[in-house]
């Protein structure tokens, strides 16, 4: 599971680089890229749910398997 965290967070650096990098080129260049940097948004949202929900979970362990949520 470490792993997978791992390569997640690793990968979100790197589609967020990109992302950026068409966002600001494709104006320039005249690059129509507009689906592309859609699509690179959407799963940049899917792996930070993943990492957010594991990061919630985990904590939620912490304290008592949740069950004395507030």
């Amino acid at each position: 599971m470490e792993k997978v965290k791992k390569y997640s967070k690793y990968l979100l650096n790197i589609l967020t680089i990109v992302n950026a990098l068409l966002v600001g080129i494709s104006p320039i260049w005249n690059i129509p890229a507009d689906r592309v940097i859609e699509t690179i948004s959407v799963i940049m949202a899917v792996i930070s749910t993943y990492l957010l929900g594991n990061k919630a979970y985990k904590s939620m362990c912490e304290r008592g398997n949740g069950n004395d949520a507030e």
